[in-house]
């Protein structure tokens, strides 16, 4: 199985949403998943520019030559994208989202149907998101976007996994350390049973309403 994480934060190597997706991706690694990660703040991706020519002219392919060209064609054969963002106004970054607007070039037209009148099927999804205060409400709209981008291509979302009192990630010294350590191997099991059964038991589903703070 191939599964790819982006790293939707400007902060790269150096940020919170690192830390999660490092720790999924090792989870599925564990299990024998082809992982990676992709950090969109060391690429060049210019916003989408409406102009549908992949779904006319050129289809699966956009008219700008810059670095997503090379990213649709790695996406073509992965089982599983783990997307990775800050939470910017209660939102995904916007990095994040010119990424997502540009996969408009990855299927053509995601309102068409093929002949058996369903919608094509892409990866799935499993969704991380983290925030520097302690309400988890912020989340609401990020769920609700990753559900219905996964629904327009006729995919499913596997797990959300949002956690209040990011900094708690990145922050140094010891005061903190337990939370972080258990936090980051909670995160390994899941990435791990992600990979053997693509479902979380119950026992760890459980577990998805807590923050960093609460390991």
């Amino acid at each position: 199985m191939k599964v790819i994480g982006i790293n939707g934060s400007p902060r790269g190597t150096r940020s919170n949403t690192a830390v999660m997706l490092d720790a999924l991706l090792q989870g599925f690694s564990s299990y024998g998943s082809e992982t990676r990660q992709l950090r969109l703040s060391e690429k060049s991706i210019g916003p989408c520019k409406g102009c549908y020519s992949c779904w006319t002219s050129t289809p699966g392919r956009c008219v700008q030559d810059d670095d997503m060209r090379d990213i649709l064609a790695d996406l073509r054969d992965v089982d599983i994208i783990v997307v990775g963002t800050p939470l910017y106004l209660n939102n995904v970054s916007g990095t994040t989202k010119t990424f997502f607007d540009r996969l408009t070039a990855a299927g053509g037209d995601p309102h068409a149907t093929d002949a058996g009148g369903t919608a094509r099927r892409g990866p799935r999804y499993v969704m991380v998101s983290n925030c520097g205060n302690s309400n988890r409400s912020q989340f609401d709209i990020v769920s609700l976007w990753i559900r219905r981008v996964a629904a327009m291509v006729g995919s499913e979302v596997l797990a959300e996994f949002y956690t209040a009192s990011g900094r708690v990630l990145t922050q140094p010294g010891d005061e903190q350390k337990k939370n972080r350590d258990g936090y980051v191997q909670f995160l390994r099991e899941c990435g791990g049973q992600l990979a053997q059964n693509q479902r979380l038991d119950q026992e760890h589903r459980d577990r998805l309403a807590s923050n960093v703070t609460d390991f």
